[in-house]
């Protein structure tokens, strides 16, 4: 059936009024990610429904939402949003909906409002940005904030913004770490506790719910040393749970998501008006989706039902045929296998690293041959992972480094059809990464190497120096990118999915002839590389230093190709 016959239900509809603007302007912000604020009417509105027979949108608005300047103004500028949606609903009953705005993280103004808007005006639910200065959902200052909704079996649409830390990076906020946010804030309300106490509560996940559906294993495993009760928990509370298809309509995203949270809680979302035309693409790609008919009903519109008024069990039906892109291809080659050799062990004792020897264990290579043999891999590489060490100063990781990739020499030279190494390189020590790199593949000639990095709280266009980038690229080796931090809690801990951050940023920052030309590895990525492609792709042709829409529409529309994306698909993952 096409898209236009299907009626729907858009749960992530934005408006912009004039004053809105103006209000953002007199507080000094005037570009949202480096955009202009799009231009937005009730006529455009009317007319976009009609045009695609959406029958009902649902109002919200959008980053920076309204805490500016103070609480008063704050105040002021929610009700002023919500008198302005509740007009508009008054004249379009049928057609229109609102998430109320709230001026959090004032949460005595946060809940007057919410009391005025779901109780006097009527509104559908409550909107809520992933944080707001800094401050993200789990906050235990909002206990009152919520349980006012717990009791209420409230509706809330949570909306993605900038990290506090991260406001100058532009498009990278928006393709990249804008949708880590929502995650992020997932995260921060289940670690509070607040999934249990607030079981009513219904939540539209903007985008997807960031990059939850792809990440969830990950999480859950992470989260069981907090919590053991964790995966029966969230598994009832994702019947709560109801991911908006904006920006993740694709195909390769779309059966992730599903799996995630069932057939019967994906909703249609188009992140009109930021979106422009983009979501009558993705409206497209819904209708083309491999299932039946009603099941592509439930996601334009009955699935929208239930997010506002009952609660459903969690369906069970994936999509019929696999249809999206997985990197479940079975290397022969296991590259990310920490090892700690006994000299090495010895060496971060008496540099007073570790009190004593237990805190790592020197490791048997039968240890090694013997998980090789279990898991089938035909060579296994060796390479260092010992976080603690970047906290010393540059002399003794220097110092920890050479003698790792020394003996890493020794042990690969007693089994080398079995066993192989990574080098160990420091990144941030851009001399001796230089003269350790030509070390590593000249004199000790090991099968690769593994660089470290730690970028997330770098600069925009802060990244690996140049010359090391092309001296990496001067050898055709394996480099394995890995995180100096990968410890904790993914998107929780920063640093843990800098090597796909790395790669978003080399994409924007006009490198990408580094990783094209170079066997990059990626370690702790989550699974979320594949489920991202589409838009850490776009970053490539969205770059900060160069223009290319003319190359995108002729990759898109002729050559069937996005070099972004399909370098992604291809690109090596070892967990």
């Amino acid at each position: 059936m096409k898209a236009s016959n299907f009626e729907k239900w858009d749960m992530h509809h934005h408006i912009i009024p004039k004053f809105y603007v103006d209000e953002l302007e007199s507080v000094g912000v005037t570009k949202i990610f480096d955009f202009e604020q799009p231009k937005w009417t009730e006529e455009m509105q009317l007319k976009m429904m009609e045009k695609h027979n959406i029958t009902k949108a649902f109002m919200s608005i959008s980053t920076p939402g309204v805490y500016f300047n103070g609480k008063e103004f704050s105040r002021r500028l929610a009700r002023k949003c919500n008198s302005y949606m509740a007009e508009l609903i008054k004249k379009n009953p049928d057609k229109l909906g609102g998430f109320a705005a709230v001026p959090l993280p004032d949460v005595d103004s946060a809940i007057a409002e919410l009391k005025y808007s779901l109780d006097i005006l009527k509104f559908d639910g409550i909107g809520l940005l992933s944080n707001v200065e800094g401050n993200y959902l789990g906050n235990k200052k909002y206990r009152r904030f919520f349980k006012e909704l717990n009791d209420r079996n409230a509706t809330v649409f949570i909306h993605p913004t900038a990290p506090p830390n991260k406001k100058e990076h532009k498009l990278l906020n928006y393709m990249y770490l804008f949708v880590l946010d929502t995650t992020r804030t997932i995260i921060d309300f289940v670690r509070s506790g607040y999934h249990r106490d607030f079981p009513n509560i219904k939540f539209i996940l903007s985008h997807g719910g960031g990059v939850l559906p792809a990440l969830y294993p990950a999480l859950i495993n992470e989260f069981k040393s907090e919590n053991p009760n964790i995966e029966t928990e969230f598994e009832i509370w994702k019947k709560q749970l109801f991911p908006d298809t904006a920006r993740i309509a694709y195909h390769d995203t779309m059966e992730t998501t599903i799996e995630f949270s069932g057939i019967n809680h994906l909703v249609l979302g188009t992140d009109y008006i930021w979106a422009k035309n983009n979501f009558a693409y993705w409206i497209k790609l819904i209708s083309t989706l491999d299932l039946k008919e009603e099941y592509i009903q439930d996601i334009f519109k009955n699935n929208a039902e239930k997010a506002l008024k009952t609660k459903e069990k969690i369906g069970e039906i994936t999509l019929e045929n696999k249809i999206a892109y997985r990197n479940s291809k079975k290397e022969s080659i296991k590259y990310h296998y920490h090892y700690m050799p006994s000299k090495v062990c010895e060496h971060l004792k008496n540099i007073g690293l570790f009190s004593s020897m237990n805190e790592y264990e020197p490791q048997d290579i039968n240890e090694v041959l013997s998980y090789m043999d279990i898991n089938h891999y035909d060579k296994i590489m060796l390479s260092l992972e010992i976080p603690e060490l970047w906290e010393q100063d540059e002399k003794n990781i220097a110092t920890t480094l050479r003698l790792y990739n020394n003996e890493l020499a020794k042990i690969t030279s007693l089994n080398s059809a079995k066993i192989g190494a990574l080098g160990a390189i420091d990144v941030d020590n851009v001399e001796e990464a230089l003269h350790e790199i030509d070390r590593c593949i000249n004199e000790l000639q090991l099968n690769g190497l593994c660089i470290y990095i730690k970028i997330y709280d770098s600069s925009l266009e802060e990244i690996i120096d140049t010359r090391i980038l092309e001296k990496l690229n001067s050898f055709n080796v394996p480099i394995l990118v890995h995180p100096k931090n990968s410890q904790g809690i993914p998107v929780a801990n920063e640093y843990y999915l800098d090597s796909v951050y790395l790669v978003a940023k080399m994409l924007y920052l006009n490198k990408f002839e580094y990783l094209n030309n170079s066997q990059y590895i990626l370690t702790h990525t989550g699974g979320i590389v594949p489920f991202m492609a589409q838009n850490i792709g776009l970053l490539y042709y969205m770059q900060l230093n160069k223009k290319n829409m003319g190359k995108f529409m002729i990759d898109w529309l002729i050559k069937k190709h996005l070099v972004g994306y399909e370098f992604l698909k291809s690109i090596q993952i070892d967990d």
